[in-house]
């Protein structure tokens, strides 16, 4: 153990909270085995006995965002089941938005993470869908959760980012680009998100009503 270090014992939910620390603070690229040591104060070695890989600290971040997730309240419909898990995890990209690529890229792994899936394609399961159409409407769904997250909160470099001057575009060529860059005064990622979240679950006719007429 280093000097300096905790007295503290060490554990699967130290480590976690340590790594999440400095995804926080760092960003993903940070995220090693030695680095959370250091956080800990420990070697990296002193790690491996509670997650095994660095592909089992990913997971476990995975599980420990996902953990932030409030309880959910009872609904009475589909749709708001839907709306308020998509709501809630968007909550938790915003608070630890360089977690977003591990959603983009990953599949829950550890049972913790499998309990959110299970939850909503049970509550799909008991409104009618088979598994198939359960896993593509939860799939869908959690795809355009964070392909907006990303969109909305990734952190971005001030070297790497572009600011299109969308001014010096012609008003004869780009009429409609035009227009909507005048429209981006007024833009607000929130009200956008929740556009999207309503036209997309009424696309995906969660009703039984709707579900018959599609058949």
């Amino acid at each position: 153990m280093k000097k300096g270090s905790s007295h503290q014992p060490l554990s699967r939910e130290r480590v976690l909270e340590a790594a999440l620390g400095v995804l926080d603070r760092e960003g993903l690229e940070a995220i090693s085995m030695r680095r959370v040591g250091e956080a800990l104060g420990v070697e990296a070695m002193s790690l491996y006995r509670y997650v095994p890989s660095k592909a089992a600290l990913l997971d476990g971040l995975y599980e420990v965002v996902l953990g932030e997730l409030p309880e959910p309240p009872p609904a009475k419909t589909l749709s708001a089941v839907l709306s308020e898990r998509a709501r809630a995890l968007r909550a938790a990209f915003r608070a630890h938005p360089y977690a977003l690529p591990l959603f983009a890229s990953r599949p829950a792994v550890t049972q913790a993470s499998i309990a959110h899936v299970e939850f909503v394609l049970d509550a799909l399961h008991r409104s009618g869908f088979s598994p198939g159409d359960a896993l593509r409407i939860l799939q869908v769904t959690f795809a355009f959760v964070v392909g907006h997250g990303l969109s909305s909160y990734s952190p971005r470099r001030t070297d790497e980012t572009s600011h299109p001057d969308y001014s010096a575009l012609s008003e004869d060529s780009f009429p409609r680009v035009r227009a909507a860059a005048r429209a981006l005064a007024d833009y607000d990622a929130e009200e956008e998100f929740e556009f999207g979240l309503a036209a997309l679950l009424a696309g995906l006719g969660l009703e039984p009503e709707k579900r018959s007429r599609r058949r």
